[in-house]
């Protein structure tokens, strides 16, 4: 299930994964929002995938990356707050195609990555 992040600036999506997440969560919570802010322009996302997050249902994984594939150009920064080690190998694996910077924090670091985030300049800028 995804939960949006409050209090975050307003070109920043901030979303947290717990449970499973499903193809119902990527199409009715994750990427409304997300295109309506990308229509705007360029957003930055911090993703936080918490302790209790157990999995991705498999046509969840084919959302992401057909999301990704679609928006790789979309985001100038993104921040990936997780302490599972297959999420942060994934990561690092698939940073190189992001236009976007990427960045990688422990959960234990989630103020730092929302200063980050919240702090990084857009290209535009």
């Amino acid at each position: 299930m995804f939960k949006f992040i409050k209090g975050l600036p307003q070109n920043v999506l901030g979303i947290e994964a717990s449970g499973k997440v499903t193809h119902e969560d990527y199409r009715k919570t994750l990427i409304p929002r997300a295109e309506a802010m990308i229509a705007q322009g360029p957003i930055k996302m911090l993703y936080v995938i918490g302790k209790d997050f157990t999995g991705f249902g498999i046509e969840a994984m084919w959302d992401d990356g057909m999301f990704g594939i679609k928006h790789w150009h979309d985001f100038s920064h993104i921040a990936v707050v997780a302490d599972q080690n297959w999420l942060r190998a994934a990561v690092v694996i698939f940073k190189p195609f992001f236009q976007g910077e990427v960045r990688l924090f422990k959960l234990s670091e989630l103020a730092a990555a929302k200063d980050w985030i919240g702090g990084a300049k857009s290209a535009a800028a």
